[in-house]
């Protein structure tokens, strides 16, 4: 049984890293957001449930 020549051994350097989330997440360093940055649609989120709830018990304190 002839087998050819050997194959040649992996090496990591001649490939690309894999660009899929989970994989690029770890090659990443991680950005947490500053506690004191809100970006503006959270802002525009918060202020609109903000305003909900202020008419909810408005309503509620009416009836």
């Amino acid at each position: 049984m002839e087998s050819g020549p050997p194959e040649p051994e992996f090496n990591p350097l001649r490939y690309p890293p894999c660009a899929c989330p989970l994989h690029r997440a770890e090659q990443e360093p991680a950005q947490e957001p500053e506690p004191d940055e809100d970006s503006p649609s959270l802002r525009a989120l918060r202020a609109r449930i903000t305003e909900e709830n202020r008419l909810r018990r408005r309503l509620r304190g009416s009836s």
